[in-house]
């Protein structure tokens, strides 16, 4: 008679009991035994299940009692109704790169670390390079080629340095995560908006167009009230897309160094911006190597963007703005979450005192203060919403 494995047993309690029905099924006779071998019995099953989990005890554990297997270094996770899952390492979770990324999101949206820290922080050292390479007396095809050659060299040097490091540390999870906080951009573009609104929202449209200013390259000291808010929508959206959830996707393809080279780009596009003076043709590099970066990402938010009230207009809207936009993935997002929003994004607006006229994509209303915060929460929604989906996936569930 086999035992009620029901019943709440101890690991060595649960494999002596079976050693003794296991002893006395080898001593059938030879026709029971030879049907065994054909089809594996219950009781063959269970005893494997068991001593998969706890490897059965040896004779001199048996003859000295429980007393003698209580004192081990390992630590059990007792969870009323799973006492046969034994001993857990409740550390290997954190193999896991979904929940590694939810540790540095939280420390990053959470803990207020200096921008210098950030890889964004490189910046200005990249605006001093382009200066150095790309001069007034150049001509275009001299310009072209620099725009080709410094941000491969500055793409290869951080990759490099990335990937030996993370080499060196054995590929390491504390590296992964460090990497990741360095690279990820969520607060600063998430802060300067909702300073943005603050000011908007309390009438004091001047301190709204300069907070604006540190979050957008276009000039904004013309700006009207629904200007101010249809910007603050556009890099709000730009730069949470490209900084945040782009890393996010960049780093499940191809770990950190994904997520640095994604970033890089970022940064990179900022610095070497083509619609800004002297940088058309030094920029056009880095503008599509960040246009086709970001391509993957775009088609990742499209897919989580079918969770909202208008699943399909965000797709017609995308379209649209694909289609028509000078630079074709952000046409694609702004016209997606415009969509969705049902808000006008888009226009014609002024850089360095030249104006520049895009398609209008997106909704039909014209943003105002409030459509700052909806559109950042909904770019913001679409990441954590990948995020859980990556925990369920690597968790098996």
């Amino acid at each position: 008679m086999l035992p009620n494995l029901n019943c709440p047993m101890s690991a060595s309690s649960v494999a002596q009991l079976l050693n003794q029905h296991y002893d006395h099924f080898m001593s059938a006779p030879q026709e029971i035994t030879l049907l065994t071998q054909e089809r594996p019995s219950i009781f063959d099953q269970e005893y494997q299940y068991y001593d998969s989990k706890s490897p059965a005890p040896s004779t001199n554990e048996l003859m000295q009692g429980p007393a003698a297997t209580t004192n081990t270094s390992t630590q059990s996770l007792s969870i009323p109704g799973f006492e046969n899952l034994g001993p857990v390492n409740v550390g290997i979770l954190f193999n896991e790169p979904s929940l590694i990324l939810a540790l540095a999101l939280m420390i990053e949206m959470f803990v207020p670390l200096p921008k210098s820290f950030k890889l964004s922080g490189l910046e200005p050292i990249f605006v001093g390079l382009s200066r150095k390479v790309n001069r007034a007396g150049h001509s275009e095809k001299q310009r072209a080629f620099a725009g080709f050659f410094l941000p491969l060299l500055i793409l290869s040097v951080l990759l490099f340095l990335v990937f030996t490091l993370d080499a060196i540390s054995g590929f390491d999870n504390i590296i992964a995560l460090i990497v990741l906080i360095w690279s990820l951009e969520l607060k600063f573009p998430q802060d300067k908006a909702a300073s943005v609104y603050k000011s908007l929202h309390g009438g004091n449209k001047e301190q709204a167009k300069s907070k604006l200013s540190e979050l957008v390259l276009r000039e904004t000291s013309m700006l009207s009230s629904m200007g101010i808010s249809k910007a603050a929508c556009e890099g709000a959206i730009l730069r949470i897309f490209s900084g945040w959830f782009s890393i996010m996707v960049w780093f499940f393809i191809a770990g950190i160094e994904g997520a640095v080279l994604m970033q890089t780009l970022n940064v990179l596009s900022h610095a070497f911006n083509y619609k800004l003076k002297g940088n058309y043709h030094f920029g056009q590099t880095v503008f599509r190597m960040h246009q086709l970066m970001s391509a993957i990402p775009a088609l990742v938010l499209m897919l989580f963007l079918f969770v909202s009230k208008n699943p399909i207009r965000h797709i017609t809207c995308g379209k649209e703005g694909f289609n028509n936009f000078p630079a074709p993935i952000s046409g694609l997002v702004l016209g997606a979450i415009g969509g969705t929003l049902n808000i006008s994004l888009g226009g014609p607006r002024y850089y360095q005192g030249e104006v520049m006229r895009l398609s209008k994509v997106g909704g039909e209303h014209n943003p105002d203060d409030q459509s700052i915060l909806y559109a950042m929460r909904k770019i913001r929604m679409c990441g954590l919403l990948l995020l859980v989906v990556s925990i369920l996936i690597d968790l098996n569930f």
